[in-house]
């Protein structure tokens, strides 16, 4: 994807918030298993280490259990621009997502991915993605984007949860965020 890197941040944070709420089959390597609801991070402090072509940029955000809905709303925020939006777990406890988008001056964009790991301390993210159509031609074709996520531990001091430092280091909430989806 050939997006600021903010907007990388906000879209793998979209793609875990797509992870709380109940998922439908989609096509993947293996089959998928039905389910209630997605994996749940667990409380503390996250770091979200995204890299693509460019670079690679880190992302902090305190969760706890309120501030795990506010990613929930990033989905349906993005739901919005979204004509398709499917996540299922595989049997082998991977989840695989598909997002079919339509962001306007950004073009269409295409995403597939997975998500690997134990939603507790650590996990991993991987998507390819196809966006034609954008106002800025270097926008388009295809990019692939990997995200590495892992509890650093206990929200600091001078964060409550909700609280997000993006790569830049300036600081927002994810309820705000979510609202720019």
């Amino acid at each position: 994807m050939r997006v600021p890197h903010r907007f990388l941040a906000l879209a793998t944070l979209a793609a875990l918030g797509a992870c709380h709420k109940p998922a439908p089959a989609l096509p993947a390597a293996s089959t998928p298993i039905a389910v209630a609801a997605g994996p749940q991070q667990a409380a503390g402090l996250w770091a979200q280490k995204v890299s693509d072509r460019r670079g690679v940029s880190v992302t902090r955000y305190c969760l706890d259990a309120s501030a795990g809905s506010a990613l929930a709303s990033f989905d349906r925020n993005l739901g919005n621009h979204c004509s398709r939006h499917d996540m299922a777990q595989a049997a082998d406890g991977s989840w695989h997502f598909s997002t079919s988008c339509d962001m306007g001056a950004a073009g269409k964009v295409a995403t597939e991915g997975v998500m690997r790991g134990d939603f507790q301390t650590h996990y991993t993210v991987e998507a390819h993605s196809q966006t034609v159509a954008a106002t800025d031609a270097a926008a388009n074709g295809p990019g692939r984007v990997m995200a590495d996520v892992s509890r650093v531990g206990d929200c600091p001091s001078d964060m409550k949860p909700g609280d997000v430092v993006l790569p830049d280091g300036s600081r927002s909430r994810l309820e705000t965020l979510a609202s720019h989806a």
